[in-house]
Order: C-alpha cells, then structure tokens, then sequence
C-alpha cells in the first residue's frame, strides 16, 4: 500500500475539509508513492516517538496532534521541530496527521472519550453549522442518472448515514443559442424547449467546487445551468463534542472517580456539588472550554473536556457541573479507534500491515 492510500482511506472518515481553517493536516512528511507496510501510531511525534518507529522499522507515523502545526519559516537542527524533520526524512518514516478533522468526525475523538466513559445514545454536541449547500442543476432526463454519479463520487448527497441522496423534479426548459453555440438540443437562433430533470443534492460547502467540475464532466449541454444555495441545516455528520447518557444515574464523586480511572488520570480539576446527581454527560476530547454552554443548553448534568479555563469554572459552580480531565487523557481513547481503522483499511486494499500503538506516555504535563 501507498502512502497516498492510507491517507485517502483515512480522509474518507475525517476529510481534511472538516478540519479547523488554520490547524495543518494531512500528509505531514513523506513521498505520496511511498510503500507503506509497518505503521506507528502515536498522539504526538516526538523523539522518542521518532526513534522507535526508527528502531522497529516502521514506514509511516499515523498521530493526532500535527509535528508541523504552524507553517515553518526554515527546517534545521536548531529547534526540536527542525532536528524532528530531518530525523525522520533521513530514516524514511512518514507522517500523517489527523487533528481538528477528527475531532469534527463522527466516531472521532469526541465520540471516543464518550464511549470510554459509558454514555450511549451519543450524538454531536454542536453540530457544525455554515458547512453545507444545496446544488440544484438542471439537465436531461436521459442524462440524470450520470450527473448524479458524478456528483455523489465527489461527495454531495450524503445525509447522516445515508448516501446517493437526491431529488428530482420535471419540467420543462427554453434557451436560445447564438449563432456560436453548439447546443446539445435544437438549432441555434431558435428558441427551444425540451424536458428537463432538476436535479438536487446537498453538498458540503468545502466540496462544492469539485462537485461542479465533476457534474461539468458528464453533463451534456455546452452551458450547464445550475444553482447553489448556502444551507442553515446543521451538518449531521460533522460537529464538535459529544453528548449523551449513563446507562446508570451516579453522584458527582462517583462520577469523578469513574473517569480518572477510565481515563488513567492523575487527577482532575472539577467544579460542582459533589452531590449532585449525574445522567446526562457531555464531553469533548482536548480543549473544549468554548463548549460549555452549548452543554448547558443542551441540559447536560456535568461536561467533561480539558485545558478549561477559570472564568469557565466560575460558571459551573452553581450550573452543570466541570470536570477537566486533561488533554492528553481526554484525547488519548482516539488511539485504538485509529488502529482499527488501519486495519479495516489494509484489510480493504488486501494488504498485509503491522499496526501498533507507541508504547510512549507522550504527556507533557506531569503531575507533582
């Protein structure tokens, strides 16, 4: 398997699209034809990361956080990141990054740290808004159902677990074409009419000019007439955070204590009665502070994130209750559900690959 392959598979459950604007996914470093056969996965590349994958071999590093997160003015051995890059360029080991992608994904970062705590019924927290259009277009009816691949190969008529999803409605169209044209029906100078489908798909946003180069393609008419219009429809496949039940009602205490322990914590910031009772539990993998009122809203007994910060707390002592449990121990749970996507993804291409997880806390923080 190519190294361009494990990233297209890999996109195809985290695009880069859904990515935050300014956060750098992807193929980090690497030849796209590259082979690909023993594969590290890791939260962060660091050097001991690097020198394992080194030690054992390994072709590729699959992490979470990005090595190059900010666009580097230069590449030498003067700074960690730097002597990273080399390191790795000369031993041959690529690396391919998925972060804010996959915290936007279902069955992401978020969706993880839910299920390790043992909610169900879990659902996106805050949907991602602004990130989908409708694309109508109008074309021939013997030519519809080719204008509907092409569209649905680029992305467009996915709704939640649905895909292929379409209207059409009939009616009839007029044009005249000037002396120039070569109009797919009737003559030039003339005006025409002829039956028409107006063919309707939702489209994410950051997908939709690759959506109408591939509908061009295929469409038959010289002109092709179509319309696009921003949507206010949440996107059901893609958000922030997650939320959803306890199979069993708890404290507070008891909350608290089944998370350090599912999450291996050192411990945990919290704010709230320890009393109080829990059954509604939002969660969001690293930094969510900016999530909290949204798990309010949504009447969430308790919200559980990291790196929260104190005007946040301030907030909880007396609403739905805080737990920050920290941002590596609340992103961690991600590892196992990224190997098992590997896996299934060798298993797709018919490929042999060894997949493991580093065998390094990566943490920075430490617990005194």
């Amino acid at each position: 398997m190519e190294l361009r392959d494990v990233a297209h598979s890999m996109e195809q459950w985290a695009p880069a699209w859904a990515a935050w604007e300014r956060d750098n996914v992807g193929i980090q470093i690497g030849r796209v034809r590259q082979r690909v056969k023993r594969i590290l996965v890791t939260l962060d590349v660091t050097a001991k990361v690097v020198d394992e994958a080194d030690r054992g071999s390994f072709d590729l590093i699959v992490s979470h956080h990005p090595l190059l997160f900010h666009q580097p003015k230069r590449i030498t051995d003067q700074d960690v990141t730097g002597r990273l890059v080399l390191s790795l360029a000369q031993r041959n080991i690529a690396v391919f990054s998925m972060h804010t992608n996959l915290d936007a994904a279902k069955g992401g970062v978020s969706f993880a740290l839910a299920e390790t705590l043992g909610l169900v019924d879990v659902q996106f927290l805050s949907p991602l808004a602004d990130s989908l259009v409708k694309l109508a277009v109008f074309v021939p009816e013997a030519h519809a159902s080719r204008v509907r691949n092409a569209l649905t190969h680029a992305g467009a008529g996915v709704i939640g677990d649905y895909s292929s999803c379409s209207f059409e409605s009939t009616g009839t169209g007029t044009f005249q074409g000037s002396g120039s044209t070569s109009p797919f029906v009737g003559t030039p100078g003339h005006v025409e009419t002829t039956n028409e489908i107006r063919l309707e798909m939702i489209c994410p946003k950051a997908l939709v000019a690759k959506a109408v180069e591939e509908m061009k393609k295929v469409h038959p008419c010289e002109e092709v007439a179509y319309d696009i219009y921003p949507l206010a429809n949440p996107n059901p496949n893609f958000g922030m955070g997650a939320i959803g039940t306890l199979r069993r009602s708890t404290t507070l205490k008891q909350f608290i204590n089944h998370t350090k322990r599912s999450l291996h914590a050192a411990g945990v910031r919290y704010a709230g009665s320890l009393q109080r009772t829990i059954n509604r539990v939002a969660v969001c993998g690293g930094s969510g502070s900016d999530l909290f009122a949204e798990a309010e809203r949504k009447g969430a007994d308790v919200f559980v994130s990291a790196d929260v910060r104190y005007h946040t707390f301030q907030l909880a002592e007396h609403g739905t209750a805080l737990i920050d449990a920290g941002h590596y121990e609340t992103e961690q749970v991600i590892l196992p559900h990224i190997v098992k996507r590997l896996k299934q993804t060798a298993k797709n291409y018919g490929e042999s690959l060894t997949i493991k997880t580093t065998v390094h806390h990566t943490n920075p923080i430490h617990w005194a």
